[in-house]
């Protein structure tokens, strides 16, 4: 509505024109009409006209009927589960059966490795233990030393060859001293296969995995997923 004033009536100024705001409420509701519509710019029109078996359909959604449409096709989707992470979410199950197999094994290996080793040296611990310089310790370790090593004395074992003859010495000496074996014996341990580092590491990562695949297995029959 236009209204013009009487300028002798010395109402604002002269013949200006003076216009009634727009009411609130209905500026308020025209804003929420927008705000509640999906709008494009021009570029994203065009992106989306383009796009290869985009419904156009959303374009002119409002926001509540966009929103129930991707929970309705979220619904319909199947999520996979991450069922390595729901039995074992930290990896303390793997990493604990990993180095239980590492320790099981070099255990095992050493038991078996210590046991062939003592029987392997035993007569020459004994002809030690019995030896012509006398019963005590120190008497015992200067005669494997002289009988071994020193070949000036008249203990000293020439038929052996030398690589024989270190190795009985310091097996023979740690098995006096009740000190550590060595578990690389190319002699008392030639008949049986000494694994290796990668050998022993492969099994243990294999037995935990083996772990995971059976709480897996479980957990699948518990819930009945696939």
């Amino acid at each position: 509505m236009d209204i013009m004033f009487n300028p002798g009536a010395r109402q604002i100024s002269p013949m200006q024109t003076a216009r009634f705001a727009v009411p609130e409420e209905k500026a308020d509701q025209s804003a929420e009409q927008s705000q509640d519509k999906l709008e494009l710019s021009p570029e994203g029109q065009q992106a989306a006209a383009e796009a290869p078996g985009l419904d156009q359909g959303w374009v002119n959604m409002t926001k509540d009927e966009l929103m129930s449409m991707v929970r309705e096709q979220l619904g319909e989707q199947k999520l996979e589960v991450n069922w390595n992470a729901t039995v074992d979410p930290d990896g303390q199950i793997w990493c604990k059966t990993y180095f239980d197999s590492y320790i099981s094994q070099s255990t095992a290996f050493r038991d078996t490795a210590e046991t062939i080793i003592k029987g392997y040296y035993a007569d020459a611990y004994q002809e030690a233990i019995n030896n012509p310089l006398g019963s005590d310790l120190p008497s015992q370790l200067n005669f494997i030393a002289a009988k071994y090593q020193c070949s000036w004395t008249a203990y000293f074992d020439a038929s052996m060859p030398a690589g024989e003859r270190q190795w009985t010495y310091t097996q023979v000496r740690a098995m006096l001293t009740g000190t550590g074996l060595r578990l690389n014996d190319p002699y008392a341990l030639k008949d049986i296969h000494i694994p290796t580092v990668e050998e022993t590491t492969k099994i243990a990562r294999q037995a935990a995995d083996d772990k995971i695949s059976d709480l897996v297995r479980q957990a699948k029959e518990a819930s009945g997923g696939e």
